[in-house]
């Protein structure tokens, strides 16, 4: 690569602060509190909401019955984002409120973001030019479904996807210093941020791997040969899955039961036409193909071993999007690779393409510089051919290579404070139960906004990502509802049949909120006999039964296997009952108390145990004496 000039020496003071700046103006209005509220954004904010009950209560990972229809918090999703929003919350005392406390994480998740993508280019491109990268990654860059960018981030809300892409990007960034000369305390920032990247999104798991292993390599030589090298990135990688073991394990372990909504990896051809034809990655500008291409080429010869880790990571995670590699082992129609959605690779190859078509631009500035006329010459009409070639096959489509613009805000804000004014209002005449959620759009979350101004647990009637699992479900029959325990449906258009005979607690504009009459949350059939509920909590559950004989009892709560009833200190059975679209939970015992509680998943204990470990092995680490390296040299 061409030397850096003096402004690019002294630009590298500031150029972090700038990238994070940058990063934090994607959505200037989280200064002043005003997060995104559309699509998933709801959705992470009622769960923070939740998660809030749990730690208020010592308790990290623990069961929301009414969580998406009935299944541990955390449990199932990531939990670093669901923690961090309801940690902030409570530290501060909830002065910021919900809306100011998760617009302070997603600050922090955007100027992160910027920051993990700035660290990574710097070393090939130069801090300006890394700047220049981000900004278009940033501002220019429009997204799409599983591909990263604004559309993705921001409108759908899908950032903490994003945030594990960050870390697994940060992570990489220091993991060359590590291989070459760090010590048993270097591993420890590389290992942290790949453990945080895993609780922030299980696609780190995937992602890191790929891309860790070429870098190895490139930096083997470096390291000193031998087994250095892979020894190391083996220190960092069991460090990040140490971390998030009390997680990982219990959520890799019911695999059965995560989240699938298939999107199987696209035809190999058509990656290699989108090069050309400008539908490379959708939202990315389409010249961005041709001129990564020549990057990728001055990258190769002229970026040292980081360079040739960029051409590596782009292109490999570009052809891991598409059916490629597994139809050479016969995957192409997997269901797990389907599962997996091997297509948010593009969230990261969209990344470093920009990366190399700067470089591109870069390269050039650099030789004219010098006056490199031939190599200016050749690297300009090198340049010029693949735009042209790009242009020749159409240039970008009519529309853009962005996916169709869509509405994702919710309400007004005239209608937020609306709804706000009358859930405080009528709040007190709800009673203790819970809060049903119903839009006639089953694919809509805007009424999970409320869940952060009644904060109780909710049941979302409709679609949630979660209704892919097993045991979820939902229902608009308000005696199917009555016996889950809820006692209030808030909707923000006309009832369907099911519901529209129900009482109209109070109405405000598009809103309404209807009362339901709570019944028994257990039912029993046999004759004679009688069930009482002595307390009913998300996690313990005590009743009395009265008859003359054994009992069969039905508990209107959600399946799990995590849950255990005892009678008199004997366990007593417990199997998942169907009732029209939901799976409840059903038992038989003799008359007297029996106590159900909800304990650890499978594999939870062990998995707390490693994590333990690895935090004793990181405070080892981090305060015996370090040795002196043997090898000494920097990264290129």
């Amino acid at each position: 690569m061409a030397p850096m000039g003096r402004n690019e020496a002294g630009a590298g003071r500031w150029a972090p602060l700038v990238a994070v700046l940058l990063g934090t103006l994607l959505w200037p209005s989280a200064w002043v509190g005003e997060p995104p509220h559309s699509a998933d954004h709801n959705v992470h904010l009622a769960n923070a909401v939740e998660t809030g009950l749990l730690l208020r209560s010592g308790r990290l990972v623990g069961w929301s019955d009414f969580q998406f229809a009935g299944h541990p918090a955390n449990a199932f999703y990531p939990p670093l984002v669901n923690l961090t929003v309801p940690a902030l919350h409570l530290l501060t005392g909830g002065l910021l409120g919900w809306d100011g406390t998760y617009s302070a994480v997603l600050l922090v998740f955007l100027g992160g973001f910027a920051l993990a993508l700035f660290l990574l280019l710097r070393p090939v491109l130069g801090p300006l030019w890394a700047l220049g990268a981000l900004g278009l990654c940033l501002f220019v860059d429009k997204g799409g479904t599983y591909a990263g960018g604004r559309h993705w981030y921001l409108d759908m809300g899908v950032w903490p996807f994003g945030a594990s892409v960050a870390l697994v990007l940060a992570a990489l960034a220091r993991l060359p210093e590590y291989l070459v000369g760090g010590g048993r305390r270097e591993a420890l920032v590389p290992g942290v941020l790949l453990g945080l990247g895993l609780l922030a999104h299980p696609f780190a798991l995937v992602l890191f791997f790929p891309l860790a292993a070429p870098l190895v390599a490139l930096f083997w030589k470096e390291a000193g040969g031998g087994l250095r090298a892979p020894r190391r990135w083996l220190a960092v990688s069991a460090i990040g899955l140490g971390l998030a073991a009390w997680w990982l394990v219990p959520f890799l372990l019911r695999g059965g039961q995560a989240e699938h909504v298939g999107s199987p990896p696209q035809s190999l051809a058509r990656l290699w036409s989108g090069i050309w034809g400008g539908e490379l990655v959708p939202g990315l500008p389409g010249w961005v193909g041709p001129l990564a291409v020549v990057g990728s080429g001055v990258a190769w010869l002229k970026g040292g071993a980081r360079g040739r880790w960029l051409v590596l990571a782009t292109w490999g995670a570009l052809l891991l999007t598409t059916d490629g590699p597994y139809r050479l082992l016969g995957l192409e129609k997997n269901r797990t690779i389907e599962g997996l959605q091997v297509v948010r690779f593009r969230a990261v190859g969209r990344l470093f393409l920009v990366g190399l078509a700067v470089l591109t631009v870069r390269e050039l500035f650099a030789t004219l510089r010098a006056r490199q006329w031939r190599s200016a010459g050749a690297l300009g009409l090198l340049a010029c051919a693949g735009v042209v070639t790009w242009r020749l096959r159409g240039g970008d489509p009519p529309r853009g290579t962005s996916e169709p613009p869509k509405q994702f805000q919710c309400y007004t804000a005239e209608e937020e404070a609306g709804l706000e004014q009358l859930l405080r209002e009528t709040l007190p005449r709800m009673g203790e139960g819970r809060l049903a959620l119903y839009t006639p759009s089953p694919h809509r979350h805007c009424l999970m906004l409320a869940v952060s101004w009644v904060e109780r647990p909710f049941f979302k009637v409709g679609y949630t990502p979660a209704t892919v699992f097993g045991g979820k479900f939902s229902t608009t029959d308000p005696v199917m509802l009555g016996h889950l325990g809820v006692t209030a449906v808030l909707m923000d258009a006309p009832a369907d049949a099911s519901l529209a005979g129900l009482p109209v607690l109070a109405r405000w504009g598009r809103f309404e909120l209807r009362e339901l009459q709570p019944l028994p949350r257990v039912v029993t059939g046999t004759p004679g006999a009688r069930v009482e509920v002595l307390s009913w909590e998300d996690e313990a559950v005590r009743l009395r039964i009265t008859g003359p004989e054994p009992t069969d009892v039905l508990l209107w709560m959600g399946w799990a296997p995590e849950w255990r009833a005892t009678r008199e200190g004997r366990e007593v059975p417990l199997e998942p009952a169907l009732v029209e679209d939901a799976r409840l939970m059903k038992l038989r015992a003799a008359p007297g108390e029996v106590e159900l509680r909800f304990g650890p998943s499978r594999g939870a204990r062990p998995a707390a145990l490693l994590t333990v470990l690895t935090l004793l092995g990181m405070a080892w680490a981090a305060w015996s004496r370090p040795r002196p390296s043997s090898v000494s040299g920097s990264s290129s």
